[in-house]
């Protein structure tokens, strides 16, 4: 508002001045007198001022169309004038509003919007770059690819473009199946920008498909020195890899050198269960069953994993249901508020047959943080103990309602499946993490109606933790079959 108020000030004192001077001009005595061609022309101080003013105003118009045509001519004669500079401009600014919109179309996914933008903005050529690039990717998308290579074959002559052109051949090389050239061309854009973590990215995937593990390892140890993880994070993925390795000289049937990598795998990350796990495996292959017990307790001792406890019953096959609860012994030591190993403990009890001793374990875990196998085996401890139907369908009927027990899946899609260094749904890797995903802690209206579709116990089972409902004197007679259906470790 200041200044407003002052711009107005200067407004009405120039007025002022004018009209001022005029004043004085026209009350000034006397006049001009010229002589044209023997005629007088007797004109006032104020009208001389005035043409005076006019003529000038005139001259100086005369001056700017003679510039400007001049300039006409400079023009069309090719030169560089003020004119061309002027429609330089304009051209410049339609080309730049062309790019903005076939960004915002690629954005979009209007790709044949983005040619037909890119078109216009083709007539400045300092958006060549830029226009190529998008050109490529917009191509691309609309599944040209061969017209996509072209152009990012001439996008490799330009030093700025090339790295962007190179990642352009990989992704047509990778969807042609030409996964060889597609590698030595990650390795050529690694090389062009060693610090470029997409760059590394891409080398690694390329490596992992092909299996080439100590290339991949080498890779893994250079993006990893970029982005700055942890000991733990990087000593976890290093030791995926060799799994992975392992795994692969495992299937060509040099278990030596399978059982070297899947060792480092474990001394790198020793609570990394599905390697220990194939380490156990690979040791009694090679018929060190005191090593693979050893790697095994090692490993639980870190953290109980119903996977560790598979492993240590498939150690020995072919023992009895007694000798392997004696077995086990060692690995609940200390250990008895573990979860894992009440439901471990309770299963080798089913498969022993002592029910009274599995449910005094299984009813702890229920008042505490019961999920659906724990009301399962209180079902298969009902139907072994001689329990009416009625009481086992009660169980089944929890089961159905109650949370799904910890598995592995992918912490990236959700995908639930065997544990792998790399999802086979997304290709993450290292994204398996043991637990519940989201899409498991959440049920249909189906499964708490369920308990009415397949009928209700009249009387709800609940035990308190210190009642024994038969003793060993009372316990029924079960056949072969039965035992296979109860207990998770039996024989086999």
């Amino acid at each position: 508002m200041v200044f407003s108020f002052i711009r107005g000030g200067i407004i009405l004192l120039l007025a002022g001045g004018l009209t001022y001077f005029f004043v004085y001009i026209e009350n000034l005595p006397g006049f001009l007198i010229f002589e044209i061609n023997e005629k007088e022309l007797k004109l006032s101080l104020l009208i001389s001022v005035i043409l005076l003013i006019f003529f000038g105003f005139l001259f100086w118009l005369s001056l700017k169309i003679l510039g400007f045509l001049l300039a006409v001519v400079a023009f069309l004669m090719g030169k560089d004038t003020a004119l061309q500079r002027f429609f330089k401009r304009i051209r410049y600014r339609k080309s730049q509003k062309a790019l903005n919109s076939a960004i915002i179309a690629l954005t979009e996914k209007e790709n044949k919007k983005v040619l037909l933008e890119i078109a216009k903005a083709r007539a400045n050529p300092d958006f060549e770059k830029i226009v190529h690039l998008l050109e490529a990717q917009a191509e691309e998308a609309l599944g040209n690819q061969q017209k996509a290579d072209k152009i990012y074959k001439k996008l490799l002559l330009n030093k700025d473009t090339r790295l962007v052109a190179i990642g352009g051949l990989i992704r047509s090389r990778i969807e042609s199946g030409d996964m060889d050239v597609a590698s030595q061309l990650a390795e050529k854009a690694v090389l062009l920008k060693p610090k470029s973590l997409q760059a590394l990215n891409t080398l690694f995937k390329i490596q992992c498909d092909l299996e080439n593990w100590a290339g991949a390892r080498k890779t893994l140890v250079s993006q990893q020195n970029i982005e700055k993880n942890t000991r733990e994070i990087r000593l976890r993925q290093e030791a995926l890899i060799l799994y992975a390795d392992a795994k692969q000289k495992k299937s060509e049937g040099d278990i030596p050198l399978a059982l070297e990598k899947i060792r480092e795998s474990v001394r790198k990350s020793p609570s990394l269960v599905p390697a220990v796990c194939q380490a156990s495996e690979l040791e009694k292959i090679s018929g060190k069953i005191k090593n693979a017990e050893k790697l095994l307790k090692a490993c639980w001792r870190i953290e109980p994993h119903p996977d560790l406890a598979k492993s240590f019953a498939e150690l020995l096959p072919d023992e009895t249901p007694h000798d392997r609860l004696k077995r086990f012994k060692v690995l609940f030591n200390n250990l008895n508020n573990n979860n894992i190993v009440k439901v471990t403990k309770a299963e080798l009890l089913l498969a022993t047959e002592d029910f009274p001793a599995a449910r005094r374990i299984l009813v702890k875990l229920i008042n505490e943080k019961p999920d659906s196998q724990t009301f399962i085996l209180m079902a298969a401890i009902e139907k072994g103990s001689g329990a009416s139907e009625e009481i086992i369908q009660g169980w089944l009927s929890k089961a159905f309602s109650a949370s799904r027990p910890p598995v592995w899946f992918c912490n990236s899609c959700n995908n639930v499946s065997d544990w792998s260094p790399f999802c086979p749904k997304c290709s993450g890797f290292d994204t398996y993490v043991w637990g519940l995903p989201e899409t498991n802690k959440i049920f249909s209206e189906s499964d708490a109606l369920l308990p009415m579709i397949i009928g209700k116990s009249e009387k709800e089972p609940s035990y308190s933790p210190d009642e024994e409902i038969i003793s060993n004197d009372e316990k029924p007679e079960i056949s072969r079959d039965q035992e296979n259906k109860n207990g998770a470790y039996k024989n086999e």
